[in-house]
This record gives C-alpha cells, sequence and structure tokens, in this order.
C-alpha cells in the first residue's frame, strides 16, 4: 500500500474512533501531538504494519540483476551500440554488491565503450574506479593496456609509459595463451614505439572549464550573520518578525548569501544516476558521435557535423547497501554514511524516501542534527518558524502521523535510538529549558522527543524549504537551436537565507553553485533598505488574488508589498493576455463582470475576436506541425508570418502569443540557414 492511500486509511480510521476531534481539542503544539498519537496503540499496530510491508518489498543489491544488465551491455557492445551499453553497464553497477567482481567488471567494460566513443579522461576514470574496485588482477592487463591508448590519445607520455611497463609485469605474472600473448606483445611494442616518437607530456587541461572557486560575497562575510555578506543585516520588528536589510548601499548584481543547505534532499522524479547524494554535484554528459563504430572512423571531411547521443551518468560511488543512492567519490560516500545515511538507507531500500515527499528532508534535518558540530548554526535551524498555530489540524494531523512513521522507522530497523541523544542533540541547544516536557532516559521518552523534533523539522520546511535548481541546455537535432530551462533537482534548507521575507517584486534573484544558494541584488539598493525574495508568486507572472492565495495556503500571510497594494499594478500579467484597445491600442481586458476595460483609456468594448483568434491559433499549430515533422520549413514560416500579422492586428503589442510568434519565427530562420 502507497504512503499516501494508507493516510487516507488512517484518517478515516481516526476520524470513526473520535482520535480526530480528541486531537482539534488539544493546543497546537509538537509535544502534546506527539504524547497523543504515541499513546493510541490502534495507530501504532497501523503504521507497525505497514512498515513491514514495506520492509518485505525493500531492493537489495543483486548479482544476478547486476550479470543481467552487464550481459545486455555486452550484447549492445559487440553491436556497437555503445550508448546502449554505457547506460546498461551502468545500470549493472547499481546493483552490484560492493567490492564484488560484478561491480568492478561492469566499470570495465564501461570504460571500453567509453574509449571507442573517444571519451579517454572519462574512461580512465573508470578504469581507476574498477581497479579500486577490485577488478581481477590476472584480467588487469585488460585496461592496463585501454589505460595507456587513452594517454597516448591525451598525449600523456610518462603516464602511456608506466601504464605499458605494468601491462608487461601482468603478462609475466600470469598465464595467457601463447596466441592472445603474442598479439597483446605486438600491440605493446606498437605502442611504445609511438610514445618514443611523442612530445613532451601537455600540461592537463582537464579540470579548465570547471568553476574551481566558490563565489564570495561583496564586501566580505558577515561575522555576525553566517554566509552572509557584511553588507546585510538581520533585524526584527513585531509585525514582520525577523528579517533582512542593507547596512549600506549596495550595487544590482552584488552577492549578499552564499550558503550551503543545512540539510537537502534529491528529488525522486530526477535520472537516479544524476547527482551526488552528498555534495550535489551533478553527472557529466558522455558524447557518443553517431558515426563512431570503430576508434578510427570519423566523419567525412566537409560534410555536416556528426550529430551526436548524450548518455549522462556518474564516474559514480553508489551506496554499499541500497541501490538508488550514489556519490561522485569515496570522500563524500564515507562523510554520507558516518553523518546520516547510515540510518536512513534501509528506508531507501523500502522505498520510504520516495514516497514521503518534504518530510524525507524533516527526517534529514534530525539526521544532520546528530552529527553537526555547527553549534549557532543548529540552533538557526531551530529558531526557523513552523506556523503550527496557522495550520489547519486535518494537515497538521498529516504531518504528525508521518513524524510518527519515522519514529517507528528508526526505532525498529536502525541503531538511532542507541546513540546518547542528550549528547548528539538536546546539549547543543541555547534554550537551557528545552528538555523540561521530556525524559530521555526512557525509551518512551526517547520516542516522544525525537518525535516533536521529526514534526517540528517537517512544519519548518514547509513554510523554509527551497528548491535547488540547475541550468539545462537542450539541443535541437541540428545542433542549430538551444533551450535553456531551470530544472528542479532537489530541495534544502537554508536558515540564513530564510531570514528573507517574501516580495512579489523581490530585490534579489537565487542561483546555485553545486548545493550553495548564491543570492545576488538585482536592483541597486539603498542603506535601510529590506532584502526581499520571492517564495514563488512574482507579480510579472501571477495574477494578484492568485499569488495571495498561494501565500495564504502554504504560508500562512497576506501579502502587503507594493505590487499587491498599488493599484496601478493590481492588472499587471493580465495586460499580457490583453486584446487591444481600438482607441488608444492599449491593454483591453476582463476587470470585473464580462465587459472589457481597457487599462490606457479607461473605454469599455465588448470586442471578443473569436474568429480571428481561433485563426491565428490554427496557423500557429499548424506550423509547429510543419516544424516538428521538418516538412516544409518554407510553409511553416509563411503560416507564422500570417498568424503574427492576425495577431498584431487584434492584440495587445505585448501580448505572450505575440511574443511566442516572434521566437518561432526566429528558431525557423535559424533552422533555414
Amino acid at each position: 500500500m502507497q504512503w499516501q492511500v494508507f493516510l487516507d486509511a488512517i484518517n478515516c480510521r481516526l476520524q470513526r474512533n473520535g482520535t480526530l476531534n480528541e486531537i482539534k481539542s488539544m493546543k497546537k503544539c509538537e509535544y502534546e501531538l506527539m504524547s497523543c498519537l504515541l499513546n493510541k496503540q490502534d495507530v501504532r499496530i497501523f503504521l507497525q504494519t505497514w512498515l513491514d510491508e514495506q520492509y518485505k518489498l525493500k531492493e537489495c543489491k543483486s548479482v544476478n540483476e547486476a550479470k543481467r544488465l552487464k550481459n545486455l551491455g555486452n550484447k549492445e557492445f559487440c553491436d556497437k551500440n555503445y550508448a546502449s551499453s554505457i547506460t546498461l553497464y551502468t545500470k549493472s553497477t547499481q546493483y552490484a554488491p560492493f567490492n564484488s567482481d560484478e561491480l568492478a567488471i561492469a566499470i570495465a567494460n564501461r570504460s571500453a565503450a567509453l574509449f571507442f566513443t573517444g571519451n579517454y579522461n572519462k574512461c580512465l576514470k573508470d578504469i581507476e574506479s574498477s581497479l579500486r574496485f577490485g577488478y581481477p588482477e590476472k584480467l588487469q592487463y585488460k585496461i592496463y593496456l585501454r589505460a595507456a591508448q587513452c594517454h597516448i590519445k591525451l598525449n600523456k607520455t610518462s603516464l602511456a609509459n608506466e601504464a605499458l611497463l605494468r601491462v608487461q609485469d601482468l603478462m609475466r605474472k600470469y598465464e595467457i595463451l601463447n596466441t592472445k600473448k603474442e598479439n597483446i606483445e605486438e600491440e605493446v611494442t606498437r605502442l611504445l614505439l609511438i610514445v618514443s616518437k611523442m612530445h613532451d607530456d601537455k600540461p592537463d587541461d582537464s579540470n579548465t572549464n570547471k568553476l574551481l572557486n566558490k563565489p564570495k560575497t561583496a564586501y566580505g562575510d558577515n561575522t555576525n550573520f553566517a554566509f552572509a555578506s557584511a553588507a546585510i543585516s538581520r533585524t526584527s520588528a513585531p509585525e514582520k518578525g525577523r528579517y533582512v536589510v542593507a547596512n549600506r548601499d549596495i550595487k544590482k548584481g552584488q552577492i549578499l548569501f552564499v550558503e550551503k543547505p543545512y540539510a537537502f534532499v534529491l528529488l525522486d522524479d530526477i535520472e537516479p544516476a544524476t547527482f551526488c547524494g552528498y555534495c550535489c554535484n551533478s553527472h557529466e554528459d558522455v558524447t557518443v558521435p553517431k558515426c563512431i563504430i570503430y576508434l578510427h572512423t570519423h566523419c567525412a571531411p566537409h560534410k555536416t557535423k556528426c550529430p551526436s547521443n548524450k548518455v549522462s551518468f556518474f564516474f559514480i560511488i553508489r551506496c554499499k547497501t541500497c541501490t538508488n543512492t550514489i556519490y561522485c567519490s569515496i570522500e563524500c560516500s564515507t562523510a554520507a554514511w558516518d553523518q546520516y545515511h547510515q540510518w536512513e538507507c534501509i528506508a531507501s531500500q523500502m522505498n520510504l524516501r520516495q514516497q514521503i515527499g518534504i518530510a524525507h528532508l524533516g527526517l534529514k534535518v534530525l539526521l544532520t542534527n546528530i552529527s553537526t558540530d555547527e553549534i549557532d548554526r543548529f540552533n538557526e535551524m531551530q529558531n526557523l518558524v513552523t506556523n503550527i498555530e496557522k495550520l489547519a489540524w486535518e494537515d497538521l494531523l498529516v504531518y504528525s502521523i508521518t513524524a510518527m512513521m519515522f519514529t517507528l522507522y528508526l526505532s525498529t530497523y536502525t541503531t538511532f535510538f542507541e546513540l546518547d541523544l542528550k549528547k548528539c542533540i538536546a546539549d547543543k541547544f541555547a534554550d537551557s529549558n528545552h528538555l523540561n516536557n521530556f525524559d530521555i532516559n526512557t525509551d518512551n521518552g526517547k520516542q516522544l522527543y525525537i518525535s516533536s523534533l521529526l514534526l517540528k523539522h517537517i512544519l519548518q520546511l514547509v513554510c523554509n524549504g527551497h528548491a535547488i535548481t540547475k541550468l539545462q541546455l537542450s539541443r535541437s537535432n541540428n545542433d542549430v537551436l538551444v533551450t535553456e530551462q531551470q530544472k528542479r533537482k532537489a530541495t534544502a534548507i537554508y536558515p540564513s537565507a530564510s531570514m528573507m521575507n517574501h516580495s512579489c517584486d523581490p530585490n534579489i534573484i537565487n542561483s546555485f553553485w553545486g548545493s550553495y544558494l548564491i543570492v545576488k541584488s538585482t536592483k541597486d539598493i539603498t542603506e535601510g533598505s529590506e532584502i526581499v525574495n520571492c517564495y514563488g508568486p512574482h507579480f510579472r507572472r501571477m495574477p494578484r488574488k492568485e499569488r495571495q492565495e498561494i501565500l495564504q495556503s502554504q504560508y500562512r500571510f497576506t501579502c502587503k508589498c507594493e505590487p499587491c497594494t498599488n493599484p496601478n499594478l493590481q492588472y499587471f500579467v493580465e495586460r499580457f493576455q490583453s486584446l487591444k484597445c481600438s482607441k488608444c491600442s492599449g491593454p483591453l481586458c476582463k476587470t470585473n463582470g464580462s465587459s472589457m476595460h481597457c487599462l490606457g483609456c479607461g473605454v469599455l468594448s465588448n470586442i471578443l475576436y473569436r474568429d480571428k483568434l481561433e485563426k491565428a491559433q490554427k496557423l500557429f499549430d499548424s506550423a509547429e506541425i510543419c516544424i516538428e515533422l521538418d516538412d516544409n520549413i518554407a510553409e511553416a514560416l509563411n503560416k507564422l508570418k500570417e498568424c503574427l500579422t492576425i495577431r498584431k492586428n487584434i492584440l495587445y503589442k505585448y501580448h505572450d502569443d505575440i511574443t511566442l510568434t516572434f521566437d518561432v519565427i526566429g528558431k525557423v530562420y535559424a533552422m533555414a540557414r
């Protein structure tokens, strides 16, 4: 039974037995809620039964599955379908037990596919990984020979020599069939001759295009405000709570925050082998030219650029136990295990993380509390608002049940409760009264304490969570067009940046350097002015009524920023969906009732242009079909021009559809070049 289905079932049960009414009579407080639920034996049994079902279905490493995928990869490799073989070898590593022959062999086989596609640096990384994971020594001559070939291609003379000497050592050590041995010796001799004629080594430029230096805040770091610029300060007011202001004039484009997340979780709908579970670094794309058949094969000169496939994967370290957690290095893997993953690994196998949503980040925050030695930051996290008093009881009950489920999970399937909770968590709190309601010397008291913290963190994340995004570029088949979009890859919590209040017209913009949040000013900001973020609803993209509803629903406040209170900005978005006023050419839109009202001259109109709008849309759709099928670019261009003429005659000059039509016309001209 999926978690959401289970929640619906348990909610019905709690309504029938009167527990919901009992809870509604209580004070909205984490301790009170969790104390009530933990004392409900039927709820405990219900949750434990569900957890046991998930445990029976958990997905573990499998030698047989790893072999099956590796063999499929071998078949694709033999058929010279290198992109497919790379994908299958990568999947094989997902299921191969840690330090098994299957893991090492799958990575070594992938290195061969990378070699044949000209990805020499990536091939060398896989060779290094396969050796680290115990690739059989009697077969190592194969991958050292491949390494030598890569080093020759990269003009690394000394490294090529070292690899060839290692091949010779291995051939002396192990018995190899005479015919095969002769072939290898001939190849080694040939490669040594090539190396002897090579010039000095090239400097290693494999990392020259990577961002090596983390961005820095303007005016230096703030000693009183972690991860913030010295140009901003944190303050508070009764009507606003805590917020951020400029303590000097700030120029547009200056960096105000460079903050690492307190904790983050990757989104469940992203490609599994895409981002590191510890540092959030992204994969590398492997380009596989479609024309490649053998290493020496190239596109014929003076012809169209060879089209390519891109295969995305990590040079990964997988978790030793679960199948869907990956890291970009042994260092990340070890740090993650020591800090939190040892307690969430079984949850991953049980598919809990994938079902729970934002609550998974609540668990991650709790586990980070255990390992962190940044006491000030720990307390910043604890002091973030929960809005518990403003939440609907039905929502609060769902979050409470989720917190109880995670508590039972930690108790039943992990060693978490063997920790000294006082030392690991309680003693870190600045509030000396923190433990007044809890007795963490008993098993029940420990569960109440942890479940209360879990509920608190889940509620904090509902109103303070932040998406980590990555700019994603995609090219058309003929490499003429490039489309870029922001793609969400994770959800995180940034305690310092969370101090910024919302405005529908923010004066900052967020970007990312790995998992670090980079906050830049988008305007000149004068001393004393507030630094404001946008929590999602932006006045340039969303009508005022919709913005207010979203902010009230999730963040529990009524926005009073300039775009929400200035009558001149009330219908800002609507003008980009407006018809053209026949009198002044201004934006004609529906504000109240059925009549159209010009925001420019105030004239009322009932003009709808329905037939013309439909004709323009049909022309646009027809043109897009021509483009998609690469059928008739000239015909597509004619249709788009006719569509544009109609739209310019009846739509406001800044209408979204006019902008879109111009954009597609531009794409068509690019394709026709």
